[in-house]
């Protein structure tokens, strides 16, 4: 299907799911976890954890879709009420890994020799949490790019489209963006 008549689709089950269609809410739904899958896994790198969030999103989506004021912003909304749904639940996982950290200083040494799962675990979150930060040092092109070409698997020439500047710029983009961030993650 080409992407004018995927959002022509789109838009049509969003009118009628607006108008109370369950099918057509169910068949937008469908689509949105589609779409959204990737964009959530890469970020949490865990299929449980994808599943919970596309959830809580596509819940949040259901319940809201009526306030949605223009349906040709349908995507980015979509995509917002993801990102918010990744933020609340990495501020719970480090609210309680807080927790778990405190727990595992008090424990002995003999105890935590044996648990190399939770060593990798830790080490892991460590590197997920440096990650983060080194991305919030990003330009705001540099993490658009980064974000359509990884977490949306755009091409360069949809890229090129939505950022306004050519195949050639935007691919030079992204790997700066990535040479930056190896950069800092070493």
């Amino acid at each position: 299907m080409y992407m004018n008549e995927d959002n022509e689709y789109i838009q049509q089950l969003l009118s009628e799911a607006r108008s109370g269609s369950r099918t057509s809410m169910g068949r937008l739904a469908g689509i949105v976890r589609e779409r959204l899958y990737p964009f959530v896994f890469r970020t949490t790198l865990n299929h449980d954890l994808t599943e919970d969030v596309l959830q809580e999103t596509l819940l949040t989506m259901v319940g809201q879709v009526a306030c949605l004021r223009e349906k040709r912003r349908f995507w980015p909304w979509v995509f917002r009420i993801a990102w918010s749904k990744l933020q609340d639940n990495l501020r719970r996982r480090r609210h309680q890994s807080s927790g778990k950290a405190s727990l595992l200083r008090n424990q002995s040494y003999e105890a935590r020799a044996g648990s190399s799962n939770l060593l990798e675990e830790t080490i892991h979150a460590e590197r997920l949490q440096h990650l983060s930060e080194v991305v919030e040092q990003l330009s705001r092109q540099h993490k658009d790019i980064l974000r359509l070409r990884y977490y949306e698997q755009l091409p360069y020439t949809e890229i090129a489209t939505l950022t306004r500047t050519t195949p050639q710029k935007a691919r030079a983009r992204f790997h700066r963006a990535k040479k930056f961030l190896k950069a800092r993650m070493m």
